[in-house]
């Protein structure tokens, strides 16, 4: 959620402030929100204080006006930034990312090399998100939710699709 290099540097800062000490779940909420700047309290409120659990799925694809919609699904009840990659038939890999709207920001691009097109934040209340990707629907060749698979997301199932 808040990026590789913040949390290496947030745990960092965790282990220097804190050590021999007796620090809660919220002293480790803070110092992850100093050190990355964004709100981490409904991490904190559904990861910690609730049995929840992550859903997201692609829930379909078509073409609107030429160009290629996709429309991802909450389908669990913790909401989460998403990160999903959209191929195309020329090889073109580009990373989409959909920042949280309680985080009242985003993460950092972890991969610099790869194009990352950065969406308006996906409010919590909403069970669905589209996406225009601005190329032909015939362009595209496959749309995965997380390809890295850090996200604990409990079905994985339905996180890929090939056009």
């Amino acid at each position: 959620m808040i990026g590789a290099a913040n949390r290496d540097k947030g745990l960092l800062n965790y282990y220097w402030t804190w050590r021999f000490k007796h620090p809660n779940v919220n002293d480790f909420i803070r110092v992850m929100e100093k050190t990355s700047g964004l709100q981490l309290d409904w991490y904190k409120m559904y990861f910690v204080n609730t049995t929840k659990h992550i859903d997201y799925a692609l829930d379909s694809m078509f073409e609107k006006n030429g160009s290629a919609v996709i429309r991802l699904r909450r389908k669990g009840l913790m909401p989460m930034p998403v990160d999903f990659q959209v191929e195309t038939k020329d090889g073109r890999k580009v990373m989409h990312y959909i920042p949280l709207d309680l985080m009242f920001g985003s993460k950092p691009n972890e991969i610099p090399s790869q194009q990352r097109v950065e969406h308006e934040p996906w409010q919590w209340v909403a069970p669905t998100y589209e996406i225009n990707l601005g190329v032909p629907f015939r362009e595209l060749k496959s749309v995965e939710i997380d390809p890295s698979q850090r996200m604990a997301d409990i079905d994985r199932s339905n996180n890929k699709a090939v056009a």
